[in-house]
């Protein structure tokens, strides 16, 4: 990525239209330089508004695979100073890119008062296919209605994250979640 590229992609980011700031994200995806690091977790953190935050979180989703990105998807989806939205996409995020510590923090938010982080962490920890999270899933998959927009219910949610968890096909090997970087951590504080 060039530099004026790079530029023009933070400057998407924190843009003050959300088109905008989604199609940069999308940029980022196809285009991944790990100059953006900084920029992306800046964003996540301090963008002006939650949809540019929200498209920082999409950006970090398959793409910057380390241990920072990681940890600040984190510290965004325990965040509930935040905007839900931008927790979701946080949470979300982490379906792919992940550490051992991710399991724990999407696990305790999936009580959370918002509808969409819920969603979204029993999202990923289906994908995670995390056994742990089975009686807290069977629970929201009986009890929890509340639909999220473009989506379908928490509970339906749910129980398709325990269907692919109880049938293992999600991303779980011998050793547990291969999807997990705790190894790139390589002794530094992550």
């Amino acid at each position: 990525m060039t530099d004026d590229k790079l530029q023009r992609v933070i400057a998407g980011l924190n843009g003050h239209s959300q088109v905008r700031a989604f199609e940069a994200a999308k940029v980022v995806w196809n285009d991944t330089d790990v100059r953006l690091e900084r920029p992306l977790i800046r964003t996540l953190k301090q963008g002006p508004r939650p949809f540019n935050r929200a498209a920082a979180a999409y950006a970090m989703g398959v793409v910057l695979h380390r241990p920072r990105v990681v940890a600040a998807l984190e510290q965004v989806v325990n965040d509930t100073s935040e905007n839900p939205r931008v927790r979701g996409y946080a949470a979300e995020a982490l379906h792919l890119n992940h550490r051992k510590k991710s399991h724990d923090v999407l696990l305790k938010n999936l009580t959370d008062p918002s509808k969409q982080v819920r969603f979204w962490c029993a999202y990923t920890l289906g994908q995670m296919a995390e056994h742990r999270a089975i009686p807290a899933l069977e629970r929201l998959s009986v009890s929890d209605r509340r639909v999220v927009t473009g989506y379908h219910s928490v509970a339906k949610e749910a129980a398709d994250a325990l269907e692919g968890i109880k049938a293992n096909k999600t991303h779980r090997g011998e050793q547990g979640c291969i999807s997990c970087i705790e190894n790139d951590c390589q002794g530094r504080s992550c």
